[in-house]
């Protein structure tokens, strides 16, 4: 699986580096992991918050335009950095035996670390902590799903282009053995071992049907697994699907994302 590439042509990288006039960006340090903070200028005390998290070869800086469109509709963004991504000791990810090697490390890491580090952004960044909200894409919706399943305080889940059934991308990805290392983590924190956990709080997933890096059956499967613990309130449990669109977020996927936190949080 190659968590960033659009129909397997290496895509070009650009970070969007312009100022907001209606949002502050900030580089943050929390709990010890490098993060970049979005915040709406003019605002005062606690905010609803998003926390961000980017996909494989991606970084914090990469999802300036993205954290950027979420703030200006009136929300806190935290964007980190995950392991050997960014500012944490980056590893070359064009090499194919890097994502074999890390790919699973690195979103376990960002489960296990998600404790403290959304208890710390509640300590130190004005958060409401009763309207918090994670989102992420490729790789980064993948790390989101075990981390909502490992802190029932947050409010709601977006995925873009991810897979909550975690079984059924790394049989797909043909990966099995490569795994079994971490296989009772990655069992413990898999969302589609853990509809209990979900509590009935809101789900969107968005997802290209095209999608050749992370296919749309590992949603579809989840969906399907979880849409009757929904059934008194199917609203609140989604997955939009787009045709003709790969590996890549689109910007109906983003006005989908902000409307249901809108909704939710």
């Amino acid at each position: 699986m190659n968590c960033e590439n659009k129909g397997g042509i290496k895509m070009s990288w650009s970070i969007y580096e312009y100022e907001n006039d209606f949002v502050s960006i900030t580089k943050e340090n929390i709990d010890g992991i490098p993060s970049l903070k979005f915040r709406p200028k003019g605002y005062e005390g606690a905010l609803p918050t998003v926390i961000l998290y980017h996909g494989w070869h991606s970084s914090k800086d990469f999802m300036r335009f993205k954290a950027l469109i979420i703030a200006s509709n009136g929300y806190q963004v935290i964007a980190p950095d995950a392991l050997h991504h960014g500012d944490r000791d980056p590893i070359n990810h064009d090499d194919p035996e890097s994502e074999k090697r890390y790919l699973w490390k690195i979103i376990l890491q960002t489960i296990e670390e998600s404790k403290a580090f959304i208890q710390a952004v509640i300590n130190e960044h004005q958060v409401d902590p009763m309207r918090i909200g994670i989102t992420g894409s490729s790789m980064g919706t993948i790390a989101a799903g075990g981390v909502f399943i490992a802190n029932p305080n947050v409010k709601c889940l977006v995925g873009m282009n991810g897979a909550f059934d975690w079984q059924e991308l790394i049989k797909r990805d043909g990966a099995e053995s490569e795994y079994s290392m971490d296989k009772e983590l990655i069992e413990y924190y898999d969302p589609m071992n853990n509809g209990d956990k979900l509590n009935k709080r809101p789900i969107l997933m968005l997802h290209g049907q095209e999608d050749t890096s992370v296919p749309i059956k590992c949603q579809r499967s989840f969906y399907s697994k979880m849409m009757p613990l929904y059934s008194e309130d199917m609203d609140k449990f989604k997955l939009e699907e787009s045709s003709g669109i790969d590996h890549s977020i689109t910007a109906g996927m983003l006005q989908e994302a902000v409307t249901w936190f809108k909704k939710y949080l």
